[in-house]
């Protein structure tokens, strides 16, 4: 039985790196700098705890401060947003609130579910972790991986994957921003896309997409990391749950000029 959805949404954190110098005031650089630090709600209920009868309910979140302050405010203000969107919470509430009100929430589901089926022995569980796969002095980039599970076959995941340009206040990057002809990128990811599935790139593409689909789709969640661009797919998105997510990396090589390198890493 399915009855908590995650919704993936937007949000992003970011550090920016910056410089020492030998003068008494620091330089603008230095007064960018981000820092950050992962934050835990975690709450769990038991009916039977022997029994192994427990729903978990666990998020872990960056909080950024320091530097610029609307960039801080408005990478945290992202984040929070998505956690709360993405547990099903209330977006009116005070964030700590939204969470609390979440996972009780959460458990009062989970209560009815064992007083309708008494035989299960299983535990629910709703989680999402923080990472921060590249950050440099233009740019962060967030992952937050999450899962669901409220009884049936398998849990349900999803992961959120956003670049924030940090030079305009923290705003997320499309892939407009990242290549400069999205029609040319599509048969370098799609020869990608086979690779990273086991495929030749001969092969049928129908082998590990829905049927439907005639050329893999530009994802909706692009972004940056050291050595490339990052196109990720989330499970039913494009092909089948057994075929699992997809992160498809387009390294600096591969996109030669369709992407400038140097406006975000140099």
């Amino acid at each position: 039985m399915h009855r908590l959805s995650l919704f993936a949404g937007l949000l992003i954190c970011s550090l920016l790196l910056c410089f020492s110098c030998s003068t008494k005031e620091k330089p603008a650089e230095a007064k960018a700098l981000l820092k950050t630090e992962s934050s835990l709600f975690s709450k769990r209920y038991c009916e039977d705890e022997a029994k192994g009868i427990c729903a978990n309910f666990e998020v872990s979140y960056p909080i950024f401060s320091g530097g610029d302050s609307s960039v801080t405010t408005a990478l945290n203000k992202s984040l929070q947003e998505f956690v709360v969107s993405a547990v099903g919470g209330n977006g009116q509430l005070p964030f700590a609130l939204a969470l609390d009100s979440a996972s009780m929430q959460f458990f009062e589901l989970f209560k009815m579910d064992v007083k309708e089926r008494p035989e299960i022995a299983m535990e629910y569980a709703t989680e999402i972790k923080d990472s921060i796969p590249f950050l440099n002095s233009k740019v962060a980039t967030v992952q937050m991986d999450g899962y669901s599970y409220t009884g049936g076959a398998h849990p349900n995941p999803f992961t959120m994957l956003v670049s924030y340009d940090l030079t305009l206040g923290a705003k997320p990057l499309e892939v407009t921003d990242l290549v400069t002809d999205t029609n040319a990128v599509k048969p370098i990811l799609e020869k990608a896309y086979k690779l990273s599935k086991g495929l030749k790139e001969t092969d049928p593409l129908t082998e590990v997409v829905y049927q439907e689909i005639q050329q893999i789709p530009l994802s909706a969640q692009v972004a940056l990391v050291s050595n490339g661009v990052v196109f990720f797919y989330n499970a039913y998105e494009i092909a089948p749950y057994a075929v699992g997510p997809s992160a498809v990396l387009l390294t600096w090589e591969q996109l030669g000029a369709l992407a400038d390198r140097k406006k975000w890493m140099e």
